[in-house]
């Protein structure tokens, strides 16, 4: 039997209501919840993401927010990649399913600590190297979670994913962990700061 890991579901294909609801009225309810963003935060992201809509959103980690990602990106595609496979039967329900990937993240952050931080020790999760393709607009970064493998890889697939001028969002980087990332993948890559809102941390990619 095929292993189920392997499979390439479908992004989800949104159509764009009319009229559109208001971001505020769609991150309301989930904003300042336990290991999410607040409000601000999902507002400061969710307005680059419609400004772009109907984009190609990459989004690392599945939660309360995915069925407002598909929203805010109405008319586009959305794509999330998650480890966790409890927390993708949570949610599978609210995204139609398709729209989840399942991937693996083989390099724990002490490892890649122990490299350095090194550009070339990192991998892509493992399915996603189709996903390297420098055609998606934005990518948001909230995944895995923070304590257990870290977001090394996260964010070095969400490099190679984005194209010239995209943006990638990365959450949580009041953490030690996380500063570093931000050091050694994005900056040392030429992503360009564009905006900071209280944890979220807004890159442009080299052109």
């Amino acid at each position: 039997m095929a292993d189920e890991r392997s499979a390439r579901p479908c992004p989800a294909m949104s159509s764009a209501p009319h009229p559109p609801r208001p971001l505020e009225e769609i991150f309301a309810p989930i904003g300042g919840h336990k290991n999410g963003c607040t409000l601000a935060e999902y507002l400061h992201f969710a307005r680059e993401v419609r400004a772009r809509a109907p984009a190609r959103l990459l989004v690392f980690g599945v939660g309360e927010d995915s069925a407002a990602w598909i929203e805010a990106n109405a008319g586009g595609t959305t794509l999330f990649l998650e480890d966790n496979p409890e927390w993708i039967g949570k949610i599978a329900a609210t995204t139609g399913g398709r729209a989840i990937r399942q991937v693996r993240y083989a390099l724990p952050f002490d490892d890649w600590a122990a490299a350095d931080y090194a550009l070339e020790a990192l991998a892509l999760p493992d399915p996603a190297a189709d996903l390297a393709d420098r055609s998606w607009d934005l990518a948001f970064v909230d995944g895995p979670w923070g304590p257990t493998t870290g977001r090394h890889q996260s964010t070095f697939a969400a490099t190679r994913a984005v194209r010239a001028g995209g943006l990638v969002a990365l959450h949580d980087c009041e953490r030690d962990r996380e500063q570093l990332i931000c050091r050694h993948i994005l900056e040392a890559q030429g992503f360009e700061t564009v905006s900071e809102v209280e944890r979220l941390r807004l890159y442009r990619a080299p052109a």
